[in-house]
């Protein structure tokens, strides 16, 4: 091959290279020219602008699960204080069934009013506990059979919603 061909072909493959040198050059402006247009839009990238969301998101959570956490508390305890209230309407009812249907043991009715509706709730639970049968428990202190299986079907309730808690 001849010296003149030789020093085409090098030439040719020198403007080739020149060329694609330019066109990168080219290429990376561009890409430059557009990041700065972006940036000077005042485009921020997502997750800049997700951040802050997530973050106020996180924090209202957290004060819901308190503030659900603290009405569960507050209905627990309602709850336990109707039962109580319920108990002892029961009781009272109970021993106005039992003075109306027999005045053979008005004497005793007399005693056992005076006592405190807690004091015989308590009572009932001690006997319940050591095995002894409702209707017995209802013998012994003269109420009905449904007042102490009501206490004690309560008293249940009550160790079941603590065991859960």
């Amino acid at each position: 091959m001849s010296s003149a061909a030789i020093e085409f072909w090098v030439i040719v493959q020198v403007v080739v290279d020149l060329l694609l040198i330019i066109l990168f050059i080219v290429f990376m402006r561009q890409l430059w020219a557009s990041r700065a247009k972006r940036a000077s839009c005042g485009v921020e990238p997502l997750p800049q602008v997700l951040e802050p969301l997530l973050k106020e998101a996180k924090k209202v959570a957290g004060q819901f699960e308190t503030q659900l956490k603290e009405k569960q508390r507050l209905v627990r305890r309602l709850n336990e204080h109707l039962d109580n209230r319920i108990i002892s309407l029961n009781l009272l009812l109970s021993r106005a069934e039992v003075c109306l249907a027999s005045h053979d043991k008005e004497s005793m009715e007399k005693d056992r009013s005076q006592r405190h509706v807690y004091d015989l709730q308590q009572e009932i639970i001690a006997l319940g506990v050591k095995g002894i049968a409702p209707q017995e428990i209802a013998d012994r202190m003269g109420i009905s059979k449904g007042e102490v299986t009501l206490v004690l079907e309560l008293k249940r309730k009550f160790q079941e919603m603590e065991k859960s808690n």
